[in-house]
């Protein structure tokens, strides 16, 4: 019997001291609140609502913005030992939710007459403190499981106005649609393509257009990620009419039919059949 107290008089104090640290006999790194930054432009410019852009695509045209909404997922900061954290979002009930967050970078004045004057350009959440980031990564999109919900009853962020095509459609990762001379919607709507299935029995697609988005030279505190209109337009022509029988609409939704479409995915590293392809940096960069 004084065998075992003896024993139980150094192993209560050994079980608490593990408790406070982590399995490999560390202490729990401290956590910061960091916020990660996006900034719409064209070039250096802010691309905002009622502004007109000049210089944009091959025929030089004009644009001016209608709506500019993404969802982005898994944002991940990567230190310079090539260490990721993910961050861990902040559950606002509005604009993050789990590890998905919504930008919105339209504020429904002038051009963008979209009905949703709320603006967010900012993702936030916790990791591990760390001065040395170097890196970010993050997807554009929403995981399959959730991107076939019903846009009318789902939680925010996943009920945005006009960002849900239907059951079999599921969600737009991504809509960008401005006005340029010759149209008076020129479009860019990111998501998965080729679906079937129904509510019941669930739903498959052939292209999820998952983009995965690495980024080097980022710390949160000093940077931001652009999303640079200039650059995803710069090899297209957004005065091209639509002849009806080739092309059916202005831009992409898509499609891998589409012709704009191959253009537009490549600047977010995508093939037109959803498969990764190099970031060329045009269209998302750090500044």
């Amino acid at each position: 019997m004084s065998v075992v107290l003896k024993s139980a008089r150094w192993l209560l104090p050994a079980l608490l001291l593990a408790q406070g640290c982590d399995s490999g006999g560390n202490e729990p790194e401290a956590e910061k609140t960091y916020t990660v930054r996006f900034s719409p432009q064209v070039r250096e410019q802010t691309l905002a609502c009622g502004t007109s852009y000049t210089d944009i695509g091959t025929s030089r045209s004009v644009i001016e913005l209608l709506d500019f909404k993404v969802y982005v997922r898994d944002v991940t900061l990567v230190r310079a030992t090539g260490e990721r954290h993910k961050l861990k979002l902040e559950q606002d009930g509005t604009w993050q939710r789990e590890a998905i967050a919504l930008l919105d970078f339209e504020d429904g004045t002038g051009t963008c007459d979209t009905g949703s004057p709320q603006v967010r350009t900012q993702i936030v959440g916790t990791a591990p403190e760390h001065d040395d980031y170097t890196g970010l990564e993050f997807k554009l999109g929403l995981p399959p499981d959730m991107n076939h919900l019903d846009g009318a009853t789902a939680p925010a962020p996943l009920n945005a106005p006009g960002m849900w095509w239907s059951w079999q459609g599921g969600y737009k990762f991504v809509r960008l649609d401005v006005r340029s001379r010759a149209n008076d919607s020129y479009f860019f709507h990111l998501g998965a393509s080729g679906c079937r299935g129904s509510v019941p029995e669930g739903f498959t697609c052939t292209s999820e257009n998952q983009a995965a988005v690495t980024l080097t030279g980022f710390h949160p505190d000093r940077n931001q990620v652009v999303f640079d209109a200039a650059g995803l337009y710069a090899q297209l022509d957004v005065d091209r009419v639509v002849d009806g029988r080739t092309d059916t609409l202005a831009g992409c939704m898509s499609s891998a039919a589409d012709p704009e479409c191959p253009t537009m995915f490549e600047q977010l590293g995508l093939a037109v059949d959803g498969t990764a392809r190099p970031l060329p940096g045009t269209f998302i960069r750090v500044r």
